[in-house]
């Protein structure tokens, strides 16, 4: 039974000295290498560097040195009677739905209306309407006499 208490042991012993080391040598080679995509952002080119050696740099944004070939990217764009890719495409917002809770300021007249005075004539329709009972309001509306301006 002594004999197998010290191999168990031995072998507990052994176990957390392997795993001990396997940790320092996950550290040392974690110094050494860098991830997958902190390898890809090494090699990725610069966009001025892709403007450089492009045809067109005129074509070259931000986002195209992020493609797999970005010099290949660029020649598609270059090639005569291509249409670039709308921008809300690549969104996952529908178009034009961003918008949403943003308030438009009030028409406002053109200021040669305006100058007419038909502002003044539309405020004191108003004030008369105001003035009026809902009863009042109502039979105006069914009788269709003075439609109003």
């Amino acid at each position: 039974e002594d004999a197998n208490n010290t191999t168990s042991e031995i072998d507990t012993k052994s176990a957390k000295e392997k795993d001990t080391d396997n940790l320092l040598d996950d550290e040392e080679n974690s110094n050494n290498t860098l991830s997958k995509t902190k390898l890809k952002a090494m090699f990725r080119p610069t966009v001025a560097a892709l403007k450089q050696r492009s045809l067109n740099p005129e074509l070259v944004e931000a986002h195209d040195i992020t493609a797999p070939d970005p010099e290949f990217l660029i020649y598609l764009k270059g090639i005569p009677g291509t249409v670039p890719v709308p921008r809300h495409w690549g969104r996952k917002r529908k178009y034009l739905q961003g918008k949403r809770g943003v308030e438009k300021p009030p028409f406002a007249l053109p200021d040669f209306i305006v100058k007419t005075g038909i502002c003044d004539v539309r405020d004191a329709t108003a004030e008369d309407d105001a003035k009026m009972s809902v009863k009042q309001k109502n039979r105006a509306r069914v009788s269709g006499k003075g439609a109003g301006v």
